[in-house]
């Protein structure tokens, strides 16, 4: 009996460790598929509207499936439930999908300083919260100045303000801005953001000297002026912004600046965006992490830096070095990050203070002036292309273009390169032959179509003349020759908003509604590609973005409208419902819209 009962207990522990050894492998293997269902990415179907993918092959789909950040697919609605049949859904309710607009070249530092001050510029400027109206005139201009001082209670606090334009507002001095008041600071920052006006109050308390002008080199000399304060390109950029920048971008305005700028492009269907030439301010880094790189921030943020600074701090020879350590304040990966081997040349002057140097000058006698000038290009442009750089350069005349032509002539003959997408940033003016020239070199262009709807018919009256301003930005010569075109608002130099652009492009109207020289305007396919594909393409990024494509990233626009089927001249008419960036859906809330 002792030895059955043994037995027995031996055989019902074996049994109960068996069963509770199942029980705990079922239970573990419950959980385990669990924590596997947990782990694996949920699928979206997007549906129910029209679909524009940008691809040639496929250039509409019913159905779009979007995992974590990434297109899994793209094609039939019925393929997309069989393949996901899991998967939920997101209704376009008849709406438009199309690949997230990307704003190819604006200045985050810029927007966001320049409308957190009293803007009064010569078209009406529309913000998220507001509406700057037009200064028509010289006397609207000073009127709106005058009653922006009157507005400050503290008669000490700095009185700044965006917009001013000669052309215009008349001629502004420091004698003219003392009249308004000989004790308050004002400090105007003109239209082009490459020239300010200084009253005395604020020469005085910014302490700005003829020695320390003078000590800053010949070019900070020529462009500089104390006694008229007034100060432009090399005299703003390299002596006066260090110096006001403290002031003039505390914490406090640049973080309302950013959210501002944030809000704006979200309203505007931008997914991505590119500041070349990035100006980050020492201190300003974690700012732009907090505020860009934040989950609630719909859209990338990308940089590349200038070359005129590096090449005074760092020389020839140290400038590949010092370029890395440019870039290493953000992270290598990421929404907010510096793009690899790229660079921005700044060529001549600004086009809307007419500094842009031009081969038979202007009606007034002056030729324009180089921000880098030819030699200093030449130097740049050898280091950087040799290393295998993509290098942008800003130019607005046609003899700096010729100048920028000329170099890339000679960087290909003595080092050639294939695909090595050279970029002519703003293509102000050009002429029939440096068009060819730009696809013999193997160039492309990223435009600004603004030029002509804000300044054309303002620069046939002064500094240009009618035939070389009303065929600024002639971009239908490039389509025809096969040219990569992008488009950018260069923003504050131009909204940035790319359906305004493309309407802009396709039109050529002017703020008053005139086309001008119609023959030189983009198709509606160019223009939208020029704010999808041709712009990724731009960045050497067209892999991941700008069209809709089973592996790129899911970063989406969503509008009202088919661009394709409304009539071009409503295409900035068209209504932004929301954004997807890496997959998650941003709404835009009917009240956020922005309004005429």
């Amino acid at each position: 009996m002792k030895l059955i009962s043994s037995v027995s207990l031996a055989l019902t522990t074996l049994l109960l460790v068996a069963g509770l050894s199942k029980t705990t492998d079922a239970q573990a293997q419950t959980q385990a598929q669990t924590k596997t269902a947990k782990q694996q990415p949920t699928s979206t179907i997007i549906y129910g509207g029209e679909i524009i993918t940008m691809e040639k092959q496929q250039p509409s789909v019913e159905a779009v499936v979007v995992s974590e950040s990434k297109i899994v697919f793209a094609g039939s609605l019925n393929d997309a439930n069989k393949q996901h049949p899991s998967a939920s859904s997101f209704d376009l309710k008849g709406k438009v999908l199309m690949p997230g607009f990307i704003e190819q070249h604006m200045h985050p530092f810029l927007g966001a300083l320049t409308l957190q001050m009293v803007v009064i510029a010569p078209e009406p400027w529309q913000l998220p919260d507001k509406t700057w109206p037009a200064a028509k005139d010289e006397k609207d201009y000073i009127t709106k100045l005058k009653a922006a001082e009157k507005a400050l209670k503290d008669p000490s606090q700095i009185l700044w303000s965006w917009g001013f334009n000669n052309f215009f507002h008349g001629q502004l001095s420091r004698e003219k801005l003392d009249q308004i008041s000989s004790t308050r600071p004002i400090v105007v920052w003109h239209r082009s953001c490459h020239e300010f006006y200084f009253n005395s109050a604020a020469v005085k308390l910014f302490g700005l000297k003829q020695a320390d002008i003078d000590a800053s080199g010949a070019d900070v000399a020529a462009q500089s002026d104390l006694d008229k304060g007034h100060f432009y390109e090399a005299g703003a950029m390299v002596y006066l912004l260090p110096r006001v920048f403290p002031k003039m971008a505390t914490p406090e305005r640049m973080k309302a600046g950013l959210l501002q700028m944030r809000e704006m492009l979200h309203q505007n269907g931008i997914t991505a965006y590119m500041e070349p030439g990035a100006f980050i301010a020492p201190g300003t880094e974690q700012l732009y992490m907090d505020i860009l790189g934040s989950e609630q921030t719909p859209f990338y943020s990308f940089f590349i830096p200038e070359t005129k600074t590096p090449l005074l701090q760092y020389g020839a020879d140290g400038m590949l070095a010092g370029m890395e350590e440019i870039k290493s304040i953000f992270p290598q990966d990421g929404k907010v990050r510096f793009l690899d081997k790229q660079v921005k040349i700044l060529a001549d002057g600004a086009i809307i203070s007419q500094l842009m140097k031009m081969k038979d000058g202007y009606l007034d006698g002056h030729k324009g002036e180089w921000i880098q000038p030819p030699e200093e290009m030449e130097t740049i442009s050898k280091v950087f292309w040799e290393a295998g750089y993509q290098i942008h350069v800003h130019v607005n005349g046609d003899e700096g273009l010729e100048e920028v032509l000329d170099m890339f002539a000679r960087r290909m003959k003595s080092f050639p390169r294939e695909d090595h997408r050279g970029v002519i940033i703003h293509f102000a003016n050009s002429t029939p032959e440096q068009v060819k020239r730009i696809k013999q070199l193997g160039l492309i262009v990223s435009a600004n179509p603004y030029y002509v709807t804000g300044f054309a018919e303002k620069f046939a009256q002064v500094g240009l003349g009618k035939e070389r301003a009303y065929h600024m930005v002639r971009l239908a010569p490039l389509e025809d020759q096969g040219t990569s075109i992008s488009l950018h608002s260069d923003l504050p130099m131009a909204p940035a908003d790319p359906l305004y652009l493309a309407w802009s492009a396709v039109t050529r109207q002017t703020l008053s509604f005139n086309p001008i020289q119609p023959e030189l305007a983009l198709s509606v396919d160019a223009a939208i590609r020029a704010i999808t594909i041709e712009a990724a393409f731009s960045w050497g990024m067209e892999d991941t973005l700008g069209s809709i494509k089973t592996g790129k990233i899911a970063n989406f626009t969503l509008i009202d409208q088919n661009p394709y089927t409304v009539k071009p001249s409503t295409i900035k008419d068209i209504n932004v419902e929301g954004t997807f960036f890496q997959g998650k859906y941003f709404p835009i809330e009917p009240s956020n819209r922005p309004t005429e």
